[in-house]
């Protein structure tokens, strides 16, 4: 058990980051208009 959680864990944090990465990206896009 203790293991199917770590690799679960590992493709859930790179999707969490790659949302926060877009995220940004447009935030700072509307900011500078």
């Amino acid at each position: 058990m203790p293991r199917r959680r770590r690799s679960s864990s590992r493709p859930v944090r790179r999707r969490r980051r790659a949302r926060v990465s877009r995220r940004r990206r447009r935030r700072g896009r509307r900011r500078r208009r």
